[in-house]
């Protein structure tokens, strides 16, 4: 008789289960639940993390069956494990028609509950089955909930014995994993066999499903690497992943990715929850328990990474996994000592190659042999070596190729887009494979079957690119290392022959011909004139030696690199026009030389001179910046003007002084020319002292209204009076201090004078009305200590730097306009007045002018002089003062002579002037006298 009451179900229950040992625990409960709730069916089954139930016993009828795992979507047992009781009470298997189980069990009604753990876990289902309708007393849920959460202590409890138990197999699995690994690693002849022993290990005393390594390839495409060895145990091959593993390995690699990002093994479990992603519902299709990706490194290098994962639910404990990590660090040793002995001895072949096999000492013989043990030293299947072209640095010369053995015709190729282009940027190119489709067109597809490239640069002792060295293989490469070595050991050998080769030829490059013109340097030319000199029998010649007219002025605004484009048109263009015999050289700066062999006479020699000036009338365009040069010449004639070299390109040479003194195209030696250029020393000598001493002085001349004829302001003016050499002109001196480099020190001494006089004239109750001009020179408008200069001494002196006025050339201004620019904005924001001299004879541009910040314009005498009675200079003067005018700029006329010059220029609007009509420069004390009182 069946109990009627829960009591006398637990009675009952409980003294049938302490009859029985733990392992017949679940059968007995589901015969006695069978028995006391009148069930047709009892199943007590465990439930895994992917969704999978797995019958611990089943009564079915009056007798135990065995009953196979089965999924729980779509069967009322998947309600069971999402609530805590699921209970149909008819028509059980029209509500889950998919379920074939119970279509088999004729089940009519259905009660299930959850077997839990401690912590709610659901672990398995208590089910009872009825072949009909059923109408459970009230009592049967919660009989069967306390009922499930006995059975669930005791499926958690045998879970766990379980667990450990498998965890101690799992670590001495692990132990004998670490033990036979050192064994592949001491007995492993190469890196592939290493490797293929260590999967082999892992899956024959591991017991992983599969194992397999990928081999890191710096540079390459897949960031995961290049499977390299594997083991299966379901493959049939040594070496090979079946098709299902290979699904596994597609998968994985996401996970290797992240053990080579983070550096450090990865434990992944694949998730069958319906939130996983579609990976992880492949993974566990697959049978993928636990997947796990350790990476090889060694000293701080990735060699690769050991993928492996095991299908049961084993755990995988973290002593497991620090055991695989130290099996994963073996390897990676082993690894290491392999490439590192493999790298020693092809690293000591290649020496030994290098250091006894070449018997050529130098030269092209030298580096074609180089070349050949290279590629054998490398077993390579191409071996080469290019340097760049000197003219064309975007083109490489082969010096020596060999392609299997055989050396091959050199030729010239294009760097543009090919891995020797990576090689001069990065210093060293590796391509590990499909390099052919990169290889030079020049090469007419005779290298279209390469894969792998390493090329290196070849330097210079100064660390300048002079040439590439490579080697190609018709296989990819994966490992680099020792090829990249042992390349590095011939690059320096190589390099250091190209470096001999180059130091050598540019040697005698430097020694006799001239770098920017390619000419014959003033090393070969004076050669060439000894050579001239010491004729026998003597043949007469003519010395020319040529100054290019205002060169400096190119450089200062065009750029020094637009000045040597010039200096080698130049050289060009006198080329193109002497005779072939005739010896062309350029000593330097803009200085050439020629010699013109078999002239006899100053006529014939200046007939040359006429020719080579008309070749530089055509203006230069360089760079779209335009050019109009002029030379001077000097000549001296062989043996007339020297016996000599020194004497002839000396006397040349003051020749050439006196051209440019007196404004000439062209001036023949003659003898009193030597006394003029040392008087000339010897003005220069006195200078030199007079500005040290400060032995100059100032004469002051007015600048006055036209209209009134009030001063307004007055201009100093240096003077020079010398104990021998009595009084020198201004002209004269001026020139001197600007050829000679003393300007810059002469004005400062004019500027000092000047403050000094404003402030004594100040002290004696008189002051100027208006403001004191002082010149300043180009070459002192180019010092960047002007400012300065000028503000200290007024400093110094006590007056504001109000009272002076700055006249600075047109010229001048333009040398660097935009900074002078900057410094006149300085100038005037001290207060300081600004006027531009000359105006009219030099270039000045007006976008430039109307940004100076001038407040005057000069007209220079030039123009005032004639312009009376020349329309031309009337024109520009009337043109020059409309233009100032026009600018907001006042106008001074300096030169006047006459009466008729104040009144035309004050018709013409000009009010302002100064001249010889007012008053002469005075000193001092007369010009204080005469019109500050």
């Amino acid at each position: 008789m069946s109990p009627t009451t829960a009591p006398e179900i637990f009675q009952q229950l409980a003294e049938g289960l302490s009859r029985v040992n733990k392992g017949g625990f679940f059968h007995h409960l589901a015969h006695t639940l069978a028995h006391l709730l009148s069930a047709d069916h009892a199943l007590v089954a465990s439930i895994d993390r992917s969704g999978t139930a797995t019958p611990l016993a089943m009564w079915s009828e009056g007798e135990f069956v065995d009953a196979a795992p089965y999924t729980l979507s779509g069967t009322p047992c998947e309600r069971v494990k999402e609530r805590t009781c699921f209970h149909i009470t008819s028509q059980a298997r029209a509500c889950f028609p998919d379920d074939a189980r119970l279509a088999a069990l004729s089940v009519e009604s259905y009660l299930g509950v959850p077997m839990a753990d401690a912590s709610g876990h659901c672990h398995g289902i208590l089910v009872l089955m009825h072949s009909r309708p059923l109408q459970l007393p009230n009592y049967a849920n919660e009989v069967m909930r306390i009922i499930a959460s006995l059975a669930g202590v005791e499926l958690s409890r045998q879970l766990v014995g379980q667990q450990a138990d498998q965890q101690i197999a799992c670590k001495q699995r692990a132990l004998r994993l670490l033990s036979r690994g050192n064994d592949a690693r001491f007995h492993a002849s190469d890196e592939t066999s290493l490797l293929q022993s260590a999967c082999r290990v892992l899956v024959d005393v591991g017991g992983y499903t599969a194992a397999w390594v990928h081999h890191i390839v710096p540079g390459m495409e897949n960031p995961e690497g290049v499977l390299q060895a594997c083991a299966d145990r379901e493959a049939d091959v040594l070496g090979w992943l079946s098709p299902k593993q290979l699904l596994v390995a597609g998968y994985s690699r996401d996970i290797i990715r992240q053990a080579i990002s983070r550096r450090a093994p990865v434990v992944y479990r694949p998730q069958c929850d319906p939130n996983a992603s579609g990976s992880d519902t492949t993974l566990v299709a697959l049978e993928v328990a636990v997947l796990v990706a350790l990476p090889l490194i060694y000293r701080g290098q990735l060699l690769g990474v050991i993928t492996l994962y095991q299908s049961d639910d084993a755990p995988m404990t973290a002593a497991e996994v620090r055991l695989l990590r130290e099996l994963a660090d073996d390897i990676a040793f082993g690894i290491d000592s392999l490439r590192h002995r493999k790298a020693e001895q092809r690293i000591q072949h290649a020496v030994t190659q290098v250091a006894t096999a070449v018997s050529a000492q130098h030269g092209e013989a030298f580096l074609t042999q180089l070349t050949d043990h290279m590629a054998n030293a490398l077993a390579a299947d191409v071996g080469f070596i290019a340097t760049l072209d000197e003219q064309d640095p975007n083109i490489a010369n082969v010096l020596a190729l060999y392609v299997n053995g055989v050396r091959q015709s050199a030729f010239s190729y294009h760097l543009a887009g090919v891995p020797c282009q990576d090689v001069l940027t990065q210093r060293e190119c590796i391509v590990h494979e499909n390099a052919g489709i990169r290889l030079p067109v020049e090469s007419n597809g005779a290298l279209a079957w390469v894969n792998a490239y390493v090329g290196r640069r070849l330097d210079d002792a100064k660390g300048r690119p002079i040439g590439i060295i490579g080697v190609m293989f018709k296989a990819p490469l994966f490992e680099t290392q020792i090829v990249s070595t042992v390349l590095q050991i011939f690059a320096a050998r190589a390099a250091s022959e190209l470096g001999r080769q180059r130091d050598e030829a540019r040697i005698r490059q430097l020694a006799f011909r001239d770098a920017g013109t390619q000419l014959p340097n003033r090393t070969d030319f004076m050669q060439c004139l000894e050579e001239c000199v010491n004729d026998h029998p003597p043949t007469p010649f003519a010395l020319l030696l040529l100054d290019l007219n205002h060169f400096k002025e190119i450089n200062d605004t065009a750029g020094h690199d637009v000045g040597d484009l010039v200096l080698k048109e130049v050289a060009q263009r006198f080329r193109s026009v002497l005779p072939a015999d005739d010896y062309l050289a350029r000593l330097g700066g803009d200085e050439f030389v020629v010699i013109c062999r078999g002239v006899h006479d100053d006529v014939s020699a200046m007939q040359t001179a006429d020719i080579l000036c008309a070749s530089l009338h055509q203006p230069m365009v360089i760079e779209q910046h335009s050019s109009e040069l002029s030379v001077s010449v000097g000549i001296s004639l062989y043996p007339d003007h020297g016996q000599s070299a020194q004497a002839l390109l000396k006397h040349a040479d003051i020749a050439m002084y006196q051209a440019k003194r007196q404004k000439l195209t062209m001036r023949t030696f003659e003898h009193w020319m030597g006394h003029a250029v040392a008087q000339q020393l010897h003005i220069a000598k006195r200078l030199a002292m007079a500005i040290a001493h400060q032995s100059l002085y100032l004469h002051f001349q007015p600048q006055v209204d036209m209209r009134s004829g009030q001063l307004i302001g007055a201009e100093a003016l240096c003077r020079w009076w010398d104990e021998e050499l009595g009084e020198v002109s201004p002209v004269q001196f001026i020139a001197i201090a600007e050829e000679r480099g003393m300007i810059a020190a002469l004005g400062n001494c004019v500027i000092d004078q000047a403050c000094r006089q404003l402030a004594d004239w100040q002290r004696q109750g008189v002051e100027l009305r208006g403001q004191l001009a002082i010149n300043i020179a180009a070459d002192q408008f180019e010092d960047s200590d002007l400012v300065t200069t000028l503000l200290a001494s007024c400093q110094a002196h006590g007056i504001s730097p109000q009272a002076l006025s700055i006249e600075i050339t047109e010229s001048g201004i333009m040398t660097h306009p935009d900074d002078a620019i900057a410094i006149t904005e300085v100038l005037k924001s001290h207060g300081m007045g600004l006027s531009i001299d000359d105006f009219g004879t030099g270039y000045s541009s007006l976008a430039y002018l109307k940004r100076f910040a001038a407040d005057k314009i000069k007209i220079d005498i030039s123009f005032v002089r004639d312009m009376l009675t020349s329309e031309n200079d009337r024109a520009i003067v009337r043109t020059i003062i409309a233009m100032a005018n026009a600018l907001g700029l006042q106008t001074i006329a300096e030169g006047i002579e006459s009466k008729e010059q104040c009144e035309a220029l004050i018709a013409m609007g000009c009010t302002q002037a100064q001249g010889y009509f007012y008053d002469r420069p005075l000193t001092a004390d007369h010009f204080a006298n005469k019109w500050l009182v």
